[in-house]
């Protein structure tokens, strides 16, 4: 063979290579080159929405495609999660999750058409959520307390909303009946947003929400707070005492505020899952994002894809506990 066949050769070998990379590391590499869908499980108004609608505003102008958010409600965000679980792992398809549902779905449901640890992997936890106990601005109530005393003066009677069956403001009201040895009728809602308005139009008698979607309302004097669930008092709400201030401590080792991230299906490359960390920690780290995340009751993390994984791995276990003890079934 001569010298100029084995060239030929050499170089034809490496044409195929290069083909087969492309075809392989391409789109990979490109992406995205078209519109990505952001799944949220709840209609809009509550918090995930907010943080989603968070990233549809900013990240085009880092990545050059459209952030489409897609409102799928039902099912305490597991009709969403199921569909973001069966879409192609390309970075096309990505889901905003509330820690609370997400996590406590995997013990509230029986049969789930997705596993919430093995099935996903995580972008970033972007942020920690404080929850806040409210009621309506012309409730009677102006203590957490004055709600325990109502619930113990008419068992069965005092009403508390959620965002949905098994979602993290069920479970929360669940364990504070437990807690205070009350008797009190959950009146579910299809997301926060709902959830919020028949607060404010007096349906219910009070009700664990997120900070996010209770503020608006809280500013235009619909709602009133009467408790925050962190740990300290927060700054959007300095004059509102935590749990513990208000006299109806939660269990020690639960927490009982909420984290916002992104989750893709597993299988996606890791190339894809690194560059949507690195956008969309930069969009929460913006100055206007930080301020309207502090006036909201929120506190920028912006975490690893490893760690938000972690994170997630370990709520499923704690709530899997809280749920079997205050014996929340949703099918």
């Amino acid at each position: 063979m001569t010298k100029a066949t084995i060239v030929a050769a050499l170089l034809a070998g490496a044409g195929i290579v290069a083909q087969h990379a492309h075809a392989q590391g391409g789109p990979v590499a490109n992406y995205p080159e078209r519109p990505i869908r952001l799944i949220v499980g709840f209609p809009p108004g509550g918090a995930t929405d907010i943080m989603a609608r968070i990233l549809a505003q900013y990240m085009p102008d880092a990545i050059g495609q459209p952030v489409v958010v897609d409102n799928r409600g039902g099912a305490t965000g597991t009709v969403a999660a199921a569909i973001a679980a069966k879409s192609p792992p390309d970075g096309y398809t990505i889901m905003m999750v509330p820690s609370g549902p997400y996590t406590i779905s995997a013990s509230t449901y029986s049969k789930l058409p997705y596993d919430a640890v093995r099935d996903f992997t995580g972008v970033s936890l972007l942020a920690w959520v404080t929850n806040v106990i409210v009621v309506p601005q012309n409730s009677p109530a102006k203590t957490l307390l004055d709600i325990v005393r109502m619930a113990k003066d008419k068992p069965g009677q005092v009403t508390f909303s959620s965002a949905g069956p098994g979602s993290l403001h069920h479970l929360s009201a669940e364990v504070m009946k437990r807690l205070t040895g009350t008797d009190m009728i959950h009146v579910p809602f299809k997301g926060a947003g709902p959830a919020m308005a028949a607060m404010a139009g007096s349906e219910v008698n009070f009700g664990f929400t997120s900070m996010p979607s209770a503020m608006p309302l809280i500013h235009g004097k619909r709602i009133r707070p009467l408790a925050v669930t962190s740990a300290k008092r927060m700054p959007a709400l300095p004059d509102t005492p935590t749990m513990i201030e208000a006299g109806v401590p939660p269990p020690p080792g639960l927490d009982i505020r909420e984290w916002y991230g992104v989750i893709v299906p597993a299988a996606t490359p890791a190339r894809i899952v690194n560059k949507l960390n690195v956008e969309m920690v930069k969009v929460f780290k913006r100055p206007d994002v930080r301020k309207r995340l502090t006036e909201m009751g929120a506190e920028f993390v912006g975490s690893s894809p490893q760690e938000l994984s972690k994170q997630l791995a370990k709520d499923v276990r704690i709530w899997a506990k809280w749920v079997k003890d205050v014996g929340v079934r949703v099918d």
